[in-house]
């Protein structure tokens, strides 16, 4: 806002166009009366701060209005100025037009020629906002001021980009993704490797103990099997373990993709409305953990003690 209070209210362009938001004000006289509003506090409800921020030119095609002025039951402030108004401060600041904006025009612009359509229209709005708060459906134009010409150029508006939730950044935003499908991977290949390994260990002890059975009877062949089904399955030790946290995480991630999926849990008591965000869904898997694995439940059944 500090930025804001610092912009500028109006400016004058080549010398002959006043540059401005919204209107004039019966409290303008000359430009020098800009000069002297202190801009660095909220606009007020009334006089020349607020008129020329809040005026607008009367919706006629003479621009007729008695007095010049009428209040403006439109905006609730400010006025209405028509063409006596504005003729008069041209001729006082040797200006040729103003230039305003503060009304979305079908066109993007709108010239209003009080004087008759062959004079340079003393009030022009300009309005660069397409398809304003899309409902008007209106284009967008802007004045282009060039080696004393001026044009004015129009454009449509174009669709919104995508926005994540809360405007959150991509990359914060895929990383749960990102670590559930490298689990899901490392937990695949363990199984996939270990099934091989089972499925070719069952051939080879069949062979063995067809050899084994034409060859000899003998008790060192027993003891050599037992040695041999023991060093099998200290090996496994390991990858079982591994394998266990895998699946551990797997799970875990796979019951926060099903709360992520149906929009973060989104509860409904009457009217309210109660949304869990990512910190929040932290906390509820912590409580899932700890309480299924102190009851003994399965991991996705609701657990007494989380109570929303």
């Amino acid at each position: 806002m500090d930025s804001f209070d610092l912009f500028p209210l109006a400016c004058v362009v080549n010398n002959k166009f006043l540059a401005i938001h919204g209107g004039i004000s019966p409290d303008l006289k000359t430009l020098e009366d800009i000069k002297k509003i202190d801009r660095y506090h909220e606009p007020p409800r009334s006089g020349l701060f607020c008129d020329i921020l809040w005026s607008d030119p009367v919706d006629n095609d003479q621009g007729s209005l008695e007095n010049g002025w009428r209040g403006n039951e439109v905006r609730g402030c400010s006025w209405f100025f028509g063409v006596d108004a504005v003729h008069r401060f041209l001729q006082r600041n040797n200006l040729i037009s103003v230039i305003r904006a503060h009304e979305a025009q079908l066109d993007g612009y709108k010239m209003h020629r009080w004087k008759g359509s062959s004079d340079f229209p003393v009030v022009i709005t300009i309005f660069s906002a397409p398809n304003y708060c899309d409902v008007y459906k209106n284009k967008g134009a802007v004045i282009k001021f060039e080696n004393n010409t001026l044009n004015i150029q129009q454009f449509k508006d174009t669709p919104h980009p995508y926005l994540l939730p809360n405007f959150m950044d991509v990359f914060s935003w895929s990383i749960p993704f990102v670590t559930e499908k490298v689990t899901e991977m490392l937990y695949m290949l363990l199984r996939h490797e270990d099934q091989d390994q089972e499925s070719g260990d069952e051939k080879i002890n069949q062979e063995d103990i067809e050899k084994f059975k034409q060859i000899t009877q003998s008790e060192k062949t027993k003891i050599f099997d037992k040695n041999k089904s023991l060093q099998k399955q200290l090996s496994k030790t390991g990858k079982e373990k591994l394998r266990s946290r895998l699946k551990f995480v797997a799970t875990m991630m796979k019951m926060q993709k099903t709360l992520r999926s149906s929009n973060i849990f989104v509860f409904s008591e009457k009217k309210t409305k109660v949304l869990f965000n990512q910190k929040e869904l932290v906390r509820i898997n912590v409580c899932l953990k700890d309480c299924c694995s102190k009851e003994k439940k399965p991991l996705l059944m609701p657990c007494k003690s989380l109570i929303i």
